[in-house]
């Protein structure tokens, strides 16, 4: 068998700001890392709408390139077909759940997968799935849905200065979820083998 790449998937509400610059990052930090990944990103919202002038900017100031990105809907295909999602918000998570109850288990919020990994052995496991499976481990839905969880803020629509400060704490969070990924598929079986 050969290595896949990880299967990444981000999400937010519209798939035109949070999760556009969720997934250019992921998808830069995993590959400077050498870690193989299929990033992609999805919404609640219309297909086919390119990603905010704001969030082109901030990823731009980056030398991350967003600008050919046109929404797309989260399917239940999409998030079978993902080894981790990190979403933007808890409704987020709630909505997955409900196209595919397979894929709660993978679901995060994406500080919420950093602050679940903090302390998890990385290299304890067979492959990336298993590995943020093991994160939630135990996580019901009901529990969930009163749970405190933390959420990527959404800065669509803020003055400049707050819309750069909300996108370098989403690059924070990225940073720390690809060191940790990329532990995973150090660890020599971090790839999903398919």
């Amino acid at each position: 068998m050969s290595s896949a790449p990880i299967r990444i998937l981000a999400v937010c509400s519209h798939n035109r700001t949070r999760s556009v610059m969720m997934a250019a990052l992921l998808d830069s930090l995993l590959t400077s890392r050498s870690v193989p990944v299929a990033v992609r990103s999805s919404g609640f919202g219309p297909a086919g709408l390119p990603a905010i002038d704001d969030a082109i900017d901030a990823m731009a100031r980056r030398g991350l390139d967003i600008s050919a990105h046109r929404s797309r809907p989260t399917t239940a295909a999409l998030v079978d077909g993902a080894d981790v999602i990190v979403a933007a918000q808890r409704d987020h998570v709630v909505k997955i759940a409900a196209l595919s109850p397979e894929a709660f288990p993978r679901a995060m919020t994406l500080p919420e997968l950093v602050e679940r990994a903090t302390d998890a052995d990385p290299t304890d496991v067979d492959d990336v799935r298993t590995w943020v499976g093991s994160l939630t481990a135990g996580r019901t839905a009901s529990d969930y849905l009163r749970a405190a969880v933390p959420e990527v803020a959404d800065p669509t629509g803020s003055p400049p200065r707050v819309f750069e400060s909300a996108v370098a704490v989403i690059e924070r969070q990225c940073t720390e979820a690809a060191d940790l990924i990329a532990a995973v598929a150090a660890s020599g079986r971090g790839v999903v083998e398919r």
